[in-house]
C-alpha cells in the first residue's frame, strides 16, 4: 500500500475515518451545498431525461436490509450522472457508539471499485448541506441574516447542522442545543461547538415538550420563539415544540422522522407553512409522519425550486408565514457527497492506495 491519492484505473483508494475528517476540516462547505443542489435538481428531473437508451440518469433502487442477531445491515445503491455508489450502514440492535458506514464508489467505464470510504460522518454532512441549501434557495437574493438557531438532538446530525449553518450564515450569534436530558454526549457537543465558534454563544437547554417539563432556568417556548432557524434531528413520536411559539419568517428543517408514526412538529406548524419543501415528494409522502395529512399539491421538491419549475419558489414562499423543509434522505445525496470527498482527497493527496487491486 502507498499513501498517495493519485491512482491508476487498476488501483483502489481507501479513505479512513481520519482521512475523511481531514477532508471535511479543509473543505469549503459551499462545495457540498453545490453538490447537493446538482443531485436534487437531477432527481426532480429524473423522469425527463435518459443519459443513453435504457440508462436512466438517476437510479435509486429500494434499499435492501439483511438481519443478523446483532445488526440490521442496510445496502443502498444509487447512481447520478457520472457516478455510481453503494452505501452500507449497520444499525445495532443494542447499544453502540454510532452507526458504522462504508461507501463503495465505482468507476462507470471499467466497472471497477474506485474507492472505499468510511461514511460514518457523511450522512450527517450531506443532510446538513441539504438543509442549508433549503434556506438559501428560498432566499435567492441573500436577504436573510439569521441570528438565533435552535437544534433538537445532540448527535452527529446536530453537530453537522450547527457547523454548516454557522459557516453559511456568519450572522448567527446564538445556538441552543435542546436535549431531553443532559448527557456526556450533549455536554461534549456544546463544548466542541463553543470551541469551534468562539464568537457564537452556544448553550444547552434540557426540556421535553411532550412531557411539559424543562430544566430550571430554561424557557423552551421563549427560546423557540426567538429562533430564526430550527433544526430537528430526533426519533420523536411527539412534537418537540409548540407551533404557537414560533415567529413569522423562521425556517424549520425537519430531519429526524422517517416512519409514518414519527413526528417532530405539530400539524399547526405544517399548516402555517402552507406548502412544505421536501427532498422527495414520493418518499416524504410515504415516510414522513408530519406529512401524512398533506396532499402532494402542498409539497414542492427542492429540486423543482432549483430547476425553477412552475414558480416553485414563489409557491413555497407565498403559502404561509414560515418555511418548512422536510427530508427523509435520498441515496443520490450519498453518491454526491462521496464523489466530492474522493475528489477533495485526491486534491489534498490523502488516502491509501492499494496498487493493482484489480
Amino acid at each position: 500500500m502507498t499513501s498517495a491519492a493519485s491512482s491508476s484505473s487498476r488501483d483502489l483508494t481507501v479513505l479512513t475515518a481520519s482521512d475523511v475528517d481531514t477532508v471535511l476540516a479543509k473543505m469549503d462547505l459551499s462545495l457540498a451545498v453545490a453538490g447537493q443542489a446538482q443531485v436534487f435538481a437531477a432527481y426532480s428531473n429524473k423522469d425527463k431525461k435518459d443519459e443513453a437508451p435504457g440508462v436512466a440518469s438517476i437510479q435509486l433502487p429500494l434499499r435492501h436490509v439483511l438481519q443478523t442477531p446483532a445488526q440490521s445491515m442496510l445496502f443502498m445503491p444509487a447512481r447520478v450522472p457520472g457516478t455510481t455508489a453503494i452505501k452500507i450502514v449497520s444499525v445495532p440492535k443494542g447499544g453502540s457508539d454510532g452507526l458504522p458506514g462504508t461507501t463503495l464508489v465505482l468507476d462507470e467505464v471499467s466497472g471497477k471499485v474506485r474507492a472505499v470510504i468510511n461514511a460514518r460522518r457523511l450522512t450527517a454532512v450531506r443532510n446538513a448541506a441539504g438543509s442549508v441549501l433549503s434556506m438559501k434557495i428560498l432566499d435567492p437574493e441573500g436577504k436573510k441574516t439569521p441570528q438565533n438557531m435552535v437544534v433538537f438532538g445532540s448527535g452527529a446530525q446536530a453537530d453537522s447542522h450547527v457547523r454548516a449553518f454557522v459557516a453559511a450564515y456568519p450572522s448567527i450569534k446564538t445556538v441552543t442545543v435542546v436535549a431531553r436530558r443532559s448527557t456526556p454526549r450533549s455536554e461534549a457537543l456544546v463544548a466542541s461547538l463553543a470551541k469551534a465558534f468562539p464568537a457564537v454563544k452556544v448553550a444547552q437547554g434540557v426540556a421535553s415538550f411532550s412531557a411539559g417539563t424543562a430544566e430550571a432556568g430554561f424557557d423552551l417556548s421563549a427560546t423557540v420563539h426567538a429562533a430564526d432557524i430550527v433544526c430537528t434531528m430526533t426519533s420523536s413520536e411527539q412534537a418537540l415544540y409548540g407551533a404557537k411559539d414560533i415567529k413569522a419568517g423562521s425556517h424549520h428543517c425537519l430531519i429526524g422522522s422517517y416512519k409514518p408514526h414519527m413526528r417532530e412538529v405539530e400539524d399547526e406548524l405544517i399548516q402555517r407553512a402552507g406548502v412544505v419543501l421536501v427532498d422527495s415528494r414520493e418518499a416524504c409522502g410515504h415516510e414522513a409522519g408530519e406529512l401524512q395529512n398533506v396532499t402532494d399539491d402542498d409539497l414542492v421538491e427542492i429540486g423543482e425550486v432549483i430547476n425553477s419549475e412552475h414558480g416553485a419558489e414563489a409557491k413555497v414562499n407565498s403559502a404561509g408565514d414560515v418555511n418548512v423543509f422536510k427530508s427523509v434522505g435520498l441515496g443520490v445525496q450519498d453518491v454526491a457527497i462521496s464523489a466530492l470527498i474522493v475528489q477533495e482527497a485526491e486534491r489534498l493527496g490523502l488516502g491509501t492506495i492499494v496498487p493493482n487491486y484489480d
